[in-house]
C-alpha cells in the first residue's frame, strides 16, 4: 500500500465531506485493497465548498481585504466590475440589503465602505422589516458609516419598548456629523412608531434639522396624552421653509383644531406668510377617528398651498347639507392638481341610532364643487362611505340608500384631463352615464366599487360607449349593508 495523504491534508479536507461519502469512499478502499487519494477526498467535497482547497488538497490561504481602488479578487464575473458601475447595481437595493452586501458577500466587498461614498446616503428606506430599525440600532449603523455627514435621508423608527432620549441622540449625532463635514441638512426625514414624542419634535426644531427638509413622513405616530405632540408640531412646522411632500395620520393633521392650524399656517409662517411650496399632501388612516378634515377647509387651501399636485384625503367631515348648498362658496383653485382622493364623507359608526348618508343632490353638488377647483386632475377618487352599526342596534334601525352622484335634469362636467375615475359606496342608476355626463377621451381607467345592483349593466354599456376605456367592477364584500339598502 501507498502512503496515506498527510495528516495536514486530511484536517483540511475531511470536516467538508459528507459522512456518507466518507463512509462509501473507506469501504471501497478495503474492498479494492487500495488507498484513497487525495483526488477522491477532493472529489467526494461538496462542489459549493471545493473552491476551499487547492488541487494537492491544501487549504487556500485566505486573501487580504482590498484596501483602496476598484480591484477585487474571487468575486466571479464582480471581479472585472468597476465601483462606478457596482454602485449603480447598488442603488436598485434597500438600504439593509446593501448594508449585508458590504458586511457579508466577501471581503473584497467590505471596501466599498469608503470607496462609495454615496452607498449609504439615504438611511430612510424600510428595507429593515415592518418596524425598521430600532432607535438603538440605529445608532450602531450611524456609528459605522464613515461619511454621516453626507447623509440626505433618515428613518426614526420607534417601539412600545424604545427609550425616547435614544432618538434625541441621534439627531445630536446627525447634527455634530454635518457640522463637522460642513454639509447641509438632510432632505427626507421619517418619523415612525409610538415613541415619537413632542420633545424628539422641540428637539429637531431647536437645532434646525428642517431647515432643507422637503420630504416628511409620519408613520404609525400616536397622539396621545403621553405623547404631547400639540404645541410641538406646530414649532415644528414653522421651521420647514421648503417642505413639499407631506405623508402623516389624520388625527395628527388636526390635532390643533384643524389642518390649517396645524399644517398649513405654520407652513405659510415659516415662510414669511408666503404660500406653502407644498406639492404632496396625504392624510392617512383615520377613518374612525373624532378629529376629521373639514372638507370647509377645502375652501381656502388653494391659496395656502397653489403647488398641490396629489391632495388625498381619508375621511371628510362637515359636507353641507340641502338648506346650505345654496351658499356654497366657490373652491379656490388648485390649478396644479393632478390626483385626489377622498375617502369618506360620512361617519364610520353609528351607536343607538340609524345612520345618516349624504342624498344624492348633497353628492352632486359636492362633486361638482369640487371638480370646479380641480381644472387639471387626472386621477380622481370619490368614496361616500359607509357607517356600521352592532348587530344589536341592526335590529333597531336600518340601513338608509346609498346616494348616486346625478340627480334627475342635472350634469356633471369632467375635467378635459381626466384619465383615471373611482367611485365607491354608491348606488348608481342606469342612466348615471347617459349623454348628459360624457365621458372625455382622455379618459383610460374607470373602477365602480360597491355601487349598486345596476353597476354590471352600466359597466357594460360604459364597454360599449366608450370601447377604449377599462372598465371594471368590485361589488361590497359587506353583506349585511347590502341586505339593508339593496
Amino acid at each position: 500500500k501507498s502512503a496515506p495523504p498527510s495528516s495536514m491534508d486530511l484536517s483540511a479536507i475531511l470536516p467538508w465531506i459528507p459522512r456518507g461519502s466518507l463512509e462509501s469512499l473507506v469501504a471501497s478502499s478495503v474492498t479494492s485493497a487500495s488507498p484513497i487519494a487525495i483526488q477522491d477526498l477532493l472529489s467526494a467535497v461538496p462542489t459549493n465548498g471545493r473552491w476551499r482547497f487547492e488541487i494537492d488538497g491544501k487549504k487556500k490561504k485566505k486573501h487580504a481585504p482590498v484596501k483602496s481602488g476598484p480591484q477585487r479578487v474571487n468575486t466571479g464575473l464582480f471581479d472585472g466590475v468597476d465601483n462606478a458601475l457596482m454602485l449603480n447595481i447598488f442603488s436598485y437595493l434597500k438600504c439593509s440589503e446593501r448594508y449585508k452586501c458590504v458586511t457579508e458577500v466577501c471581503k473584497g466587498f467590505r471596501d466599498f465602505k469608503t470607496s462609495m461614498p454615496g452607498l449609504f446616503m439615504d438611511l430612510s428606506d424600510d428595507g429593515w422589516g415592518r418596524r425598521g430599525l430600532t432607535a438603538s440600532q440605529l445608532l450602531v449603523l450611524m456609528d459605522w458609516i464613515p461619511n454621516l455627514g453626507d447623509v440626505t435621508a433618515l428613518r426614526i423608527s420607534t417601539q412600545d419598548k424604545c427609550n425616547p432620549s435614544t432618538c434625541k441622540l441621534i439627531i445630536k449625532m446627525l447634527v455634530a456629523a454635518k457640522k463637522n463635514a460642513k454639509q447641509p441638512m438632510i432632505s427626507k426625514l421619517v418619523l415612525q412608531g409610538p415613541k415619537i414624542y413632542g420633545s424628539l419634535l422641540a428637539e429637531i426644531t431647536k437645532y434646525q434639522v428642517g431647515q432643507n427638509l422637503t420630504s416628511l413622513h409620519f408613520v404609525s405616530v400616536k397622539t396621545t396624552n403621553q405623547t404631547k405632540l400639540g404645541g410641538s408640531i406646530v414649532d415644528f412646522f414653522r421651521s420647514l421653509p421648503r417642505l413639499e411632500e407631506l405623508h402623516m395620520p389624520q388625527d395628527l393633521a388636526t390635532i390643533a383644531g384643524s389642518m390649517s392650524k396645524t399644517i398649513l399656517n405654520p407652513l405659510s409662517s415659516a415662510r414669511s406668510g408666503s404660500s406653502t411650496l407644498l406639492r404632496v399632501l396625504r392624510l392617512i388612516g383615520g377613518s374612525y377617528s373624532f378629529r376629521r378634515f373639514s372638507i370647509m377647509e377645502l375652501f381656502k387651501i388653494g391659496t395656502l398651498a397653489p403647488e398641490l399636485e396629489v391632495l388625498r384625503l381619508q375621511a371628510v367631515s362637515g359636507c353641507p347639507t340641502n338648506a346650505t348648498i345654496a351658499h356654497l362658496s366657490p373652491m379656490a383653485s388648485l390649478p396644479k392638481l393632478r390626483d385626489f382622493a377622498v375617502g369618506q364623507l360620512v361617519e364610520s359608526c353609528a351607536y343607538r341610532r340609524a345612520p345618516q348618508y349624504l342624498s344624492t343632490k348633497t353628492v352632486h353638488s359636492v362633486l361638482t364643487w369640487l371638480l370646479a377647483g380641480m381644472p387639471s386632475v387626472e386621477t380622481f377618487a370619490f368614496r361616500h362611505g359607509t357607517t356600521s352599526m352592532s348587530r344589536v342596534d341592526e335590529k333597531s334601525f336600518r340601513y338608509p340608500p346609498l346616494p348616486s352622484i346625478l340627480p334627475p335634469g342635472e350634469e356633471i362636467l369632467w375635467p378635459r384631463t381626466l384619465k383615471h375615475l373611482m367611485l365607491s359606496n354608491l348606488d348608481l342608476e342606469n342612466s348615471t352615464f347617459a349623454s348628459n355626463m360624457e365621458m372625455p377621451e382622455s379618459v383610460e381607467t374607470i373602477l365602480l366599487k360597491d355601487c349598486g345592483n345596476k353597476a354590471d349593466a352600466i359597466a357594460d354599456g360604459l364597454r360599449v360607449t366608450y370601447p377604449g376605456v377599462r372598465v371594471t367592477i368590485d361589488k361590497c364584500s359587506n353583506k349585511r349593508v347590502n341586505e339593508n339598502w339593496s
